[in-house]
């Protein structure tokens, strides 16, 4: 057990009742022996299933890819795995064991590129993958049916830089313009690089501060981390890593290529003015909007996902849903090339950019599946380690109901009893922890709970009649 956990009873207590019950049990030995396909059923609450996972992961210690439905599904539970990963092990952060692999959900048929805080994400976790062994990795349904460019392609997109060993800086520049960076002096965000005699300043993706690389010829002579407003340094390096801003690596040779390949793929006439639009710009070696949707006529971007995930335990966020919106999807990619081709636009069909649903079913099932789909079946559950309909805390002042106040709490012992006292914005905080939530004054029959749908610590103390909610940045679900 983490000291984390010691410092506080009351999730020490959960996880002990969750590890001691049948079902975690059973689910741990069979996660141990790789079996083929492990059911995970009855956690409604998202920080109940992302506290269950967390657990299973520490005392089997896999990597596990959880797929969600779609980013709005992605980001809460980022925010919960992350809490609770936080809490068991006693880190401060864990940017480098939890990693999200985001997919663009804009429309591929509309002219424009991939934001490029997407672009950013996802190659960085793609980069880290390769670079170092990680816990978790988040992705979405997109992200697992997007084809992507090799796991050997992606590692070689960056670079990891060392102190007196030999690399040329002008190969470097290439490099970081081949994979996303911008020119910029000075350095002012991620993404940025500057060179300058034998200079050369980048901020990389994951890194709080920019770097700067002397050279000696081609020789590293020195690195540094350094203050951007400033520009003083801040530290000595022996080593920093550069992963690309995006996971295609193109050059101006590849752009004139792929204005060839293009007017011998869309030969006709009636895609002529759309052809001209793109191959202006492609003539000259540099990028169109939009490109990222059609440079795999010229780019081997036919790997998935999987090939990236190696080894890791597939967690599916009820794959029912997942299954029936890429149909759906999949559906709608469809008609939009047709409307597209039929406005005598050039795009590329669904099926070149994204693995088929038939395809996406065959590689899952032909790994270990741990299937988190939320029903109400026979099939073996964690309905007994945590409820799957919590009971309800009401907290009354007045005699009105304060329904932003509700709390939904593991375990849940004893009853309400009345309620007395007035509505107070103090909050005694542990550990530096703060919270904006508004606290009532109550009086119950309990000392320590925790909330598992809002990761809310409460505490519930009789003799001073507070309820303290600590760590708790939204409402309960």
């Amino acid at each position: 057990m983490s000291s984390s956990t010691q410092k506080h009873p009351a999730l020490e207590s959960t996880l002990s009742r969750i590890r001691e019950t049948p079902e975690y049990q059973q689910l741990l030995i069979q996660l141990r022996n790789n079996e083929p396909l492990i059911s995970i059923s009855g956690l409604v609450a998202g920080s109940a299933r992302a506290l269950a996972l967390a657990a299973l992961q520490r005392d089997c210690g896999k990597t596990f890819a959880i797929v969600t439905q779609s980013t709005r599904d992605l980001e809460p539970w980022e925010t919960d795995l992350r809490f609770w990963y936080c809490a068991l092990s006693g880190q401060e952060s864990c940017d480098a064991e939890v990693l999200v692999i985001p997919a663009s959900e804009s429309d591929p048929y509309a002219g424009v590129s991939p934001h490029a805080q997407t672009l950013e994400l996802r190659a960085l976790s793609l980069w880290r993958l390769r670079q170092h062994a990680c816990d978790f990795v988040l992705l979405t349904a997109r992200a697992l049916a997007r084809k992507s460019v090799g796991p050997a392609e992606i590692e070689k997109a960056g670079v990891v830089l060392r102190r007196d060993e030999e690399q040329s800086p002008d190969e470097l520049v290439e490099k970081l313009i081949a994979t996303g960076y911008v020119r910029e002096d000075p350095v002012s965000g991620i993404g940025g690089f500057s060179s300058r005699g034998g200079i050369l300043d980048v901020w990389s993706p994951g890194n709080d501060l920019p770097v700067r690389i002397e050279f000696f010829g081609d020789t590293i002579d020195s690195l540094r981390e350094f203050d951007p407003e400033t520009q003083l340094s801040t530290r000595q390096l022996r080593e920093v890593e550069v992963p690309p801003m995006q996971e295609l690596s193109v050059t101006a040779t590849d752009f004139q290529l792929w204005a060839e390949a293009a007017r011998e793929r869309w030969n006709d006439d009636r895609y002529a003015r759309a052809l001209r639009d793109r191959t202006a710009f492609a003539d000259e070696g540099e990028a169109f909007s939009g490109w990222e949707w059609l440079i795999p006529i010229i780019r081997n971007a036919n790997s998935s996902i999987f090939e990236h995930l190696g080894n890791c335990v597939l967690v599916v966020d009820e794959p029912s849903s997942i299954e029936t919106y890429l149909g759906e999807v999949f559906e709608n990619l469809s008609d939009r090339y047709r409307e597209i081709d039929q406005a005598d636009d050039i795009a590329l069909p669904p099926e070149e950019l994204y693995l088929p649903v038939e395809e996406l079913r065959r590689l899952i099932q032909a790994r270990n599946v741990s299937n988190s789909e939320l029903s109400d079946g026979p099939q073996p559950n964690l309905t007994r380690i945590l409820p799957s309909k919590p009971k309800r805390l009401k907290f009354r002042s007045a005699g009105v109901v304060d329904r932003g106040s509700r709390h939904s709490c593991f375990p849940l012992q004893s009853e309400q009893q009345s309620l007395s006292g007035k509505r107070s914005r103090q909050c005694v905080t542990t550990d530096g922890w703060l919270t904006w939530r508004r606290v009532l004054l109550v009086r119950l029959t309990m000392e320590e709970r925790l909330c598992l749908c809002c990761r809310a610590w409460v505490w519930l103390s009789e003799s001073r009649r507070f309820l303290l909610s600590i760590k708790s940045n939204r409402g309960c679900r």
